[in-house]
């Protein structure tokens, strides 16, 4: 088994951004560059330390999730068989970084180690954020759900009655397009809280 040889290539402007969707390939590659489905299709191993954000289309004002390089205009290619000149034919490649001796420069295995670590743990920290995200975006939906129950609902509710447990018994005398309404906002606080918060609101003053 050979061992690895990683080298520094300088990449053309543009092909580290994401490639466009390709539904064949398998989900750990769809967001990758161009340089490196440029290379993969070649048959190199590439590794582009890279991190990843959320950023809101100005215009849709959806949610987007894009992926960046740590080291804008280089990446990591592993050449165990030393076929420069083949990778060197390879769409978005510029050159390798090159060392005093003025070949290409190989870099030790800790180094790339230490930057997998670091796209690791950068990869962690995004997915955490995520999820708060979602949680707040979660518990503000409820809240704006609630809001809407708190409105169509009769007034003087009884004390330790949730508002759940309210809409159920008054749904029957509501208008048949209230009536539906109250339906769909109970069916989506289902959906968005789940069988153990379900009960809680239930057993909630």
């Amino acid at each position: 088994m050979s061992r690895s040889r990683w080298y520094a290539i300088r990449t053309a402007p543009g092909y580290q951004r994401m490639a466009a969707v390709d539904e064949r390939l398998p989900e750990s590659r769809r967001m990758e560059s161009i340089i490196e489905r440029n290379c993969r299709k070649d048959g190199f191993d590439i590794f582009m330390p890279s991190f990843y954000t959320e950023l809101r289309h100005h215009r849709t004002k959806q949610i987007l999730q894009k992926r960046f390089p740590f080291l804008v205009g280089y990446a990591f290619v592993n050449l165990p068989r030393l076929n420069f000149e083949e990778l060197r034919r390879v769409d978005g490649v510029v050159c390798f970084l090159r060392g005093a001796n003025y070949g290409p420069l190989e870099f030790p295995d800790g180094i790339i180690e230490a930057l997998y670590f670091a796209e690791h743990e950068r990869r962690q920290a995004f997915l955490y954020e995520q999820h708060c995200r979602k949680e707040n975006e979660r518990h503000e939906q409820i809240q704006h759900l609630r809001g809407q129950l708190r409105k169509i609902l009769p007034k003087g509710r009884k004390a330790r009655v949730s508002m759940v447990d309210q809409a159920e018994r008054a749904i029957d005398s509501l208008s048949p397009q209230i009536k539906e309404r109250v339906q769909k906002i109970i069916s989506e606080l289902n959906g968005l809280t789940g069988d153990v918060d379900v009960e809680n609101l239930r057993q909630a003053v």
